[in-house]
């Protein structure tokens, strides 16, 4: 049977960037603090007990985004401290060794909670990749890459995430995975699983009762639209509180990079210069 590679929580930025490139995902055991998950559990859970499940339109839709799934965006304006989790040296180190060749400066796509509930069946395998049109002009270039710290265990019974390891590089995009090569991301909470844009994967069956709760960074090509409107959770008082770096990942700066034959913008011009400008003390 297939596996996805567990790491300890000693390995590097470059350790954790060797098992994806090789197989498309890997999980690092104990990634973030006891502590830090228990302060972050708490501060959610407001915004998860208020939850009201959203009406996707489409049958399609809300079989793959779940009947029995807590989805929840804008996390930096959820629980304090998932600012730290975002600018973590290791995860950023991660996506400056996958992403960054692409684009020179890369962006939050997405800041979740997945919470899978009893219930809940499994997700159509699939790749992150395929919301953009450039997954099928470029197939060879990763355009986002997505983490998961498990904010519970994650169990095979109670829904782990699905992964197929080596995915990312069949020559054929429409090969179905066969069971044998379906893999299950068990980790014990506090541990994070990291899947490629190409790796195929998808949430488990819950069949425990137990919630499987994920907490969901994601970064992609700074030239590509975000998933996420981040501006929409934030303002700009609550920005000029951040480290400069958390608010080049959210956007509030200008995306120009012409080094290493990467030759593009500028974009999000603010009156024709960056918006880091709003930010300058008088």
């Amino acid at each position: 049977m297939a596996h996805v590679t567990h790491l300890p929580a000693s390995s590097s930025a470059s350790d954790i960037v060797a098992v994806i490139e090789e197989h498309g995902a890997v999980i690092v055991d104990d990634f973030v603090s006891a502590e830090w998950l228990s302060e972050f559990n708490q501060a959610i859970q407001t915004s998860i007990d208020s939850y009201k499940p959203y009406d996707y339109g489409e049958p399609e839709a809300m079989e793959f985004l779940g009947y029995n799934t807590v989805r929840l965006n804008g996390l930096v304006c959820k629980a304090d401290n998932y600012l730290e989790l975002m600018l973590d040296e290791r995860l950023l180190g991660v996506m400056d060794a996958l992403l960054a060749p692409s684009c020179g400066q890369y962006l939050l796509n997405s800041s979740e909670i997945i919470e899978i509930h009893g219930g809940e069946t499994a997700q159509e395998l699939h790749v992150d990749d395929m919301i953009w049109p450039g997954h099928f002009w470029m197939p060879g270039r990763m355009l986002q890459c997505n983490s998961m710290v498990a904010g519970t265990d994650f169990t095979e019974a109670n829904g782990a995430t699905q992964v197929v390891p080596g995915s990312h590089l069949w020559e054929d995009p429409e090969r179905t995975a066969r069971p044998s090569e379906i893999a299950r991301a068990v980790m014990s909470a506090g541990s994070i699983v990291f899947v490629g844009g190409k790796t195929l994967h998808g949430g488990g069956t819950n069949t425990s009762g137990t919630v499987r709760r994920a907490i969901v960074t994601s970064f992609v090509l700074g030239w590509l639209r975000t998933q996420e409107n981040h501006f929409l959770h934030t303002t700009l008082e609550q920005a000029k509180t951040w480290p400069t770096r958390a608010r080049q990942l959210l956007g509030y700066d200008l995306y120009s990079h012409y080094d290493d034959g990467l030759m593009a913008g500028p974009l999000g011009y603010y009156e024709y210069g960056s918006p880091e400008v709003l930010f300058e003390t008088p």
